[in-house]
């Protein structure tokens, strides 16, 4: 008959880092319009896309902040359009004053960001029907993806999550194409609970910065 032995101090080390090393981040794809070495864009304005408006307000000041800390002028879209940015624009016709004021503000640039379920669930969920398309512009993301903010699709099914930001410069908005940058990122995290949300949101920020920075597209003030 066996009996239970406590672990031991080596034991519980080696537990906590294969807990541990579960929550990590994985670059699944990094793209760049080619040819535009030479853009510097200067200001962003930060949109997440997600079913929650208080996790959303979460992920665009976790971004804007991270951003603004490495000399990136930017602010989420709740708090530069306030509560009429609460419900979004369902036409682009909607739409077209509100880029007319970040044009007037000297925004130059707008990161989409979504954030869906990816392993643990039935992986054909509406929410995740047109995260991965391949964008051409800030309206066809704006308008494809718009049912993302009404569906009420959780977080605590998944134990990965992908992270999709695509970066638009409106100040292109005479071209065919205005996507300059994108990246997505898998977590090994689960968003059910305040400290999960939040270390989620330091992983993605984390590997986010490091590879915007290797981009070098904007102008910063450090």
């Amino acid at each position: 008959m066996h009996r239970y032995r406590p672990l031991s101090f080596i034991g519980l080390s080696l537990l906590f880092f294969i807990i541990t090393s579960c929550s990590s981040t994985k670059v699944v794809s990094n793209w760049r319009k080619p040819d535009t070495e030479g853009l510097k864009l200067h200001k962003v304005l930060v949109l997440a896309m997600t079913p929650n408006t208080d996790f959303r307000k979460r992920v665009e000041d976790k971004l804007s902040e991270t951003l603004e800390q490495n000399g990136i002028s930017a602010q989420g879209s709740l708090a530069f359009f306030g509560e009429e940015m609460d419900t979004l624009p369902q036409t682009m016709e909607d739409w077209l004053p509100h880029i007319q004021h970040l044009e007037q503000e000297n925004f130059d640039s707008v990161l989409i960001t979504k954030i869906v379920g990816q392993e643990g669930k039935d992986s054909k969920s509406a929410i995740v029907r047109y995260y991965n398309e391949f964008f051409g512009s800030f309206k066809e993301d704006i308008m494809k993806n718009k049912d993302l903010y009404s569906e009420e699709e959780g977080f605590k099914d998944y134990y990965i999550h992908r992270v999709a930001s695509n970066l638009y410069c409106i100040c292109e908005q005479n071209k065919e194409e205005d996507l300059i940058w994108k990246l997505n990122v898998d977590i090994k995290q689960a968003f059910d609970s305040d400290y999960l949300v939040q270390e989620g949101l330091r992983l993605f920020s984390k590997q986010f910065i490091e590879d915007l920075k290797e981009e070098d597209i904007f102008v910063t003030s450090k």
